[in-house]
């Protein structure tokens, strides 16, 4: 791993970084340091994907971040100061042990399929806080959309029988039934995109984060998220592996991803939405999109957008 700003600047020689300012950052509770790198909010990606294919001799994993303070003093002054390695929702998350990335990042790697599953199960559970309002509000939402939708007889028969117990459940049936009524009536669903949109940080410090890790999912161990690192850590490795999404941005509540291969099935697309709503509720919440129109949306997107805030 390339730990001096000596090396960097000499790696970054024939680049459009090559004057770029730099400074080490310390991380709380690790002997390792970060490197931030001064970049321009239109050169972000294009600076994010120059040190991504330096990776194999930095062994370094970048992230765009943005600064939240007063920059009046600078960028280096504005960098220094933001917290950005904060342990406090770490703490929150894990109370009374061992907070160091390390240890975050050990935890993550003994979490398993089965573990990943009852937390998602878990979660469906607290979203279910009132099966039969949700049933209205979505089979109004499915008639709004389609015109037309199940009746609410037929689904209070399937909450009988057990068959839908979540809201989970609910919206995977409603998504196998647009999909049966868009196909047989040839109707096309176009879906409003923009609550994915890639936040854009006018006015603010933007910084390149050179973290001491090469693997994208592990920059959650050392930048806190809200949306937790518990889970979100082995859902970016198992997102990677599948789909080869990589973390671009981090910008305090959101997470920006570039992705390689979309969802290749109605039934995978709707998975990997419930896995995301599941991990940062506002994704969707705040624009009112349910899990089945987020499916849709992500069979049809290379970025990803991720929020999750108080």
């Amino acid at each position: 791993m390339l730990n001096s700003l000596n090396a960097i600047q000499a790696l970054l020689t024939e680049t459009f970084l090559k004057d770029a300012d730099m400074v080490q950052l310390d991380i709380p509770l690790t002997e390792h340091q970060a490197i931030a790198i001064a970049i321009k909010l239109e050169d972000s990606l294009e600076a994010w994907q120059l040190l991504k294919n330096l990776l194999p001799q930095t062994l370094r994993y970048p992230v765009v971040s943005t600064c939240w303070g007063a920059s009046g003093g600078g960028w280096s002054r504005a960098v220094i100061e933001e917290d950005f390695f904060s342990r406090f929702y770490f703490a929150e998350e894990y109370p009374e042990i061992d907070l160091s990335p390390e240890a975050v990042i050990a935890r993550a790697d003994l979490f398993s399929e089965k573990d990943l599953a009852n937390f998602l199960s878990e979660r469906a559970q607290l979203d279910t806080d009132d099966l039969q309002a949700q049933v209205i509000t979505e089979l109004e939402n499915t008639r709004t959309q389609f015109g037309s939708s199940p009746s609410e007889a037929e689904i209070a028969e399937l909450v009988k029988s057990g068959e839908i117990s979540t809201i989970i459940d609910l919206e995977l049936y409603l998504f196998n039934w647009e999909l049966k009524y868009q196909s047989e009536l040839l109707i096309d669903s176009p879906e409003d995109l923009s609550y994915l949109e890639w936040y854009r940080p006018i006015g603010q410090t933007v910084t390149l984060l050179l973290l001491p890790t090469s693997h994208s999912w592990e920059a959650l161990a050392y930048l806190p998220w809200f949306g937790g690192s518990k889970a979100a850590v082995p859902l970016l490795k198992k997102w990677q592996q599948i789909y080869g999404a990589e973390l671009v941005c981090h910008s305090g509540t959101m997470l920006q991803l570039l992705v390689l291969q979309k969802p290749t099935s109605d039934r995978q697309a709707f998975d990997l939405a419930t896995q995301q709503v599941l991990l940062a509720p506002c994704t969707t919440m705040l624009a009112g999109v349910s899990i089945r129109e987020h499916a849709r949306s992500l069979l049809k997107l290379d970025r990803w957008f991720l929020h999750e805030r108080p």
